[in-house]
C-alpha cells in the first residue's frame, strides 16, 4: 500500500512537470512570423474582386491589409516593401485563358492609381497595417478586366520574411468600379428578334459596366461577353433623372457600323422596399424599359444579321442600411 502511494505521488509529480513544460512552450514562437497580404479570393482563383465607387477625377481610397503571422506578439517595427507582381499575373492568364489574350486580365496602368508610400510599417506590438491605394477611374475602359498585381518584396536587408505561398505573399486585385446603375441585370423580360424570325432569343442576364457617374455600357442584344469583337457591340446608356425614382435613358454607340436605331424613348424607374425578414436590408431595384435595333456584320462573314431588342432589364441591389460606407453596405 505504501509503495502504491509513492508510485501515485511520482505520477502526479511527473504530470505536473509535463504540464509546466508544455505551458512554457507557448511562450516561444510556434509558427514563423511571416508577412502576407490579406486579399480574400473566391472560386479557387487567386484573383480578388474589389468593388469601388466610381468618382471620376476624385480619388477613391482602398486600404489593403498587410499582416504578420505567428503565435507571439510581433516584437519589432517591420518596414514591409510592396511591389508590382507581373510574374503571377502572367502565369495566371496563360493557365486560365491560354491563347485567348482578349480575355486576359490586364495590368492596371499607373495613370489610374497611386500608392503614396510603398513601404508599410507594422509597428512592434501590432500584427496588421494598411497599404493606402488611391484610384481614379475616369476614362477606364471596362471592356477589359483590370488587375493591380501586388507582392511583398523580399531582400536580405529587410527585417522580415514574406510568406512562401504565392496566394499569401501577393494580391491580384481585380478593380471593378460601380455606380448607381451598374451591375448584373436580369433580362428574361427582354426579347431579341432577328429580321428572319419572330421567335425571340432570351438571355438570363446582361452586365452593365461603368462609363461615368450616371452612365453604363452593355453589349447589344444577346452578344456574348466572351466574343473577341465584343467592343464592336457596346451600347452606352445615360440616365437622366426626372424625379427621385423615374427618368429617361439615352442609348448611343461609338461604332457607326452597329447602325443603332433607338425606338421610342427608353425610360427607367426605381423602387425601394425594406426586407420583411431583415428589417435593416433595403432592396433597391432599377428597371429599364427600352427598344432598339442594331446590325451584326461580323458573326457570319459576308452576311449582315439585323436584330431588334424589346422589353425590360432589371437590377436589384441589396443594401444594409446600418452600414454607412456604401462600398461595404451593398451585398454583392
Amino acid at each position: 500500500m505504501k509503495h502504491r502511494s509513492i508510485y501515485n505521488c511520482l505520477i502526479a509529480i511527473a504530470a505536473l512537470l509535463t504540464w509546466n513544460s508544455c505551458n512554457n512552450e507557448w511562450e516561444d514562437e510556434q509558427y514563423e512570423q511571416l508577412v502576407s497580404l490579406k486579399a480574400p479570393t473566391n472560386d479557387n482563383t487567386p484573383v480578388t474582386q474589389i468593388r469601388l465607387k466610381y468618382k471620376g477625377d476624385t480619388v477613391t481610397h482602398y486600404n489593403l491589409p498587410v499582416i504578420v503571422s505567428g503565435t507571439t506578439v510581433n516584437s519589432k517595427d517591420l518596414d514591409v516593401h510592396i511591389g508590382i507582381d507581373l510574374d503571377t499575373l502572367n502565369i495566371y492568364n496563360k493557365e486560365h485563358f491560354y491563347e485567348r489574350k482578349d480575355l486576359y486580365f490586364r495590368q492596371l496602368t499607373s495613370s489610374f492609381y497611386e500608392i503614396p508610400d510603398s513601404v508599410v510599417r507594422i509597428p512592434a506590438g501590432k500584427s496588421t497595417a494598411l497599404l493606402d491605394i488611391q484610384f481614379k477611374f475616369k476614362g477606364l475602359d471596362l471592356s477589359d478586366k483590370w488587375v493591380l498585381p501586388l507582392i511583398v518584396k523580399d531582400s536580405p536587408s529587410y527585417n522580415y520574411q514574406s510568406h512562401p505561398r504565392k496566394d499569401y505573399n501577393n494580391a491580384l486585385l481585380w478593380i471593378t468600379p460601380f455606380n448607381d446603375y451598374s451591375g448584373d441585370y436580369g433580362t428574361t423580360n427582354l426579347s431579341i428578334y432577328t429580321d428572319k424570325s419572330n421567335k425571340p432569343i432570351v438571355v438570363s442576364n446582361r452586365t452593365a459596366y461603368v462609363v461615368d457617374e450616371n452612365s453604363v455600357f452593355f453589349y447589344a442584344g444577346a452578344t456574348k461577353e466572351t466574343r473577341e469583337d465584343r467592343r464592336f457591340f457596346k451600347i452606352t446608356a445615360a440616365f437622366q433623372a426626372q424625379t427621385d425614382s423615374t427618368g429617361t435613358v439615352s442609348l448611343q454607340t461609338e461604332n457607326p457600323d452597329l447602325h443603332l436605331n433607338v425606338i421610342g424613348q427608353p425610360t427607367y424607374y426605381i423602387t425601394k422596399m425594406m426586407d420583411n425578414a431583415r428589417p435593416t436590408l433595403l432592396r433597391r431595384t432599377v428597371t429599364i424599359n427600352l427598344e432598339y435595333e442594331f446590325e451584326d456584320p461580323l458573326e457570319t462573314p459576308g452576311y449582315i444579321i439585323k436584330y431588334r431588342a424589346k422589353g425590360t432589364m432589371s437590377l436589384q441591389r441589396n443594401i444594409n442600411t446600418v452600414i454607412p460606407d456604401e462600398e461595404f453596405a451593398i451585398e454583392w
